[in-house]
Parts: structure tokens; C-alpha cells; sequence
């Protein structure tokens, strides 16, 4: 297990043994986007060239009271260990975790246009049904599809799209 899994699967056993979960995972996925704003940011955390104790007043001014101090000491762990920049890695196991946990699927879906919400509610609504947990929704458009859908869900591709059709057709066209 690599580095950064290890340290996601860390603060995810800790995070549920506090009753903190739901709350480290959402400080998690702002501190990410806040790093993706601000990638020199990222550096500084990560540069050896800075004391140790100057990082640490840094995450402390910038988080100190805006996160929970398990989300701080985990950010000053990365801090101490120049492994800031894995921070997305360490969410997406912590998030993998925390969906496996609480009954919770992710499922990509991809359409050549937007999709109406009131589609996206009964899809939602079947594929709850189906599987007995909460859905979350990833919304990609591509318009190559040409229409139809394809879901992805647990390692699965479900691809009824127009573009697939064809293909499918040229294929048996081919082959007769």
C-alpha cells in the first residue's frame, strides 16, 4: 500500500472512531481545491528550504479554528513529511473508505448532452433501488456519444450509447 493510502486510511479510522467522519471528509475536499487554486502554496508546505516550526505557525495561522484539529495535525503530518502535494491521494482513499462505510456508491454517468434533473432524480431512484445504498452522481458530457448513456459503476460500464450502437452494428455488418 502506498504512502499516501496508508495515510488516508489513517486519518479515516481515526475520523470514524471520533463521530468526525462526514466532517474531515468535506475539510479534506476544500483543503484539496484550495490546493489546486494555490499550487505555490503546495510548495512552500513541501520545500525543505523552511523550518519545520515556521510551516507549522503557517498551517496553524491559515487552519487553526477553521478546521478540526484532527484535519490541522493531518495536514501537519504531510507538512512534516514534504508529502503536501499527495494530498489528493490521501482524499481519495479517505473518501473510498468513508462511501464504503456508509453504503454509498459512485456512479459516472456520460451523456452527449446535459441531463434534466428530473431524468437524473428517477436514475438516482433506480439505482438506489437496485443497489440498496445512497447514490452519488458524477456528471460527464461528451458529446461523441451522440446520445444514449453510459453508466459506470463498481468496475462495471454499462454503455448504451448511440456512438456504441453503431459500432456495434458496423461490427456484425463486418463480421456477416
Amino acid at each position: 500500500m502506498s504512502v499516501p493510502k496508508t495515510y488516508g486510511e489513517s486519518l479515516h479510522s481515526l475520523a470514524r472512531e471520533e463521530g468526525k467522519a462526514k466532517e474531515i471528509l468535506a475539510e479534506l475536499k476544500y483543503i484539496s481545491e484550495l490546493f489546486k487554486e494555490h499550487p505555490d502554496y503546495v510548495k512552500i508546505l513541501d520545500s525543505p528550504q523552511i523550518d519545520r516550526d515556521e510551516l507549522m505557525e503557517i498551517l496553524n495561522q491559515d487552519f487553526f479554528g477553521k478546521v478540526n484539529k484532527y484535519t490541522l495535525n493531518f495536514m501537519k503530518i504531510l507538512c512534516e513529511k514534504r508529502m503536501v502535494h499527495h494530498i489528493d491521494e490521501c482524499l481519495r482513499e479517505y473518501e473510498r473508505l468513508y462511501n464504503e462505510n456508509n453504503n454509498i456508491k459512485v456512479v459516472n454517468i456520460t451523456t452527449a448532452k446535459p441531463v434534466s434533473s428530473s431524468i437524473l432524480e428517477k436514475l438516482i431512484f433506480k439505482l438506489e433501488e437496485k443497489t440498496g445504498g445512497s447514490i452519488v452522481l458524477k456528471k460527464r458530457v461528451d458529446e461523441s456519444c451522440i446520445g444514449g448513456i453510459i453508466i459506470e459503476m463498481d468496475g462495471k460500464r454499462i454503455d448504451s450509447s448511440v456512438k456504441s450502437e453503431l459500432s456495434n452494428l458496423k461490427k456484425s455488418l463486418i463480421n456477416n
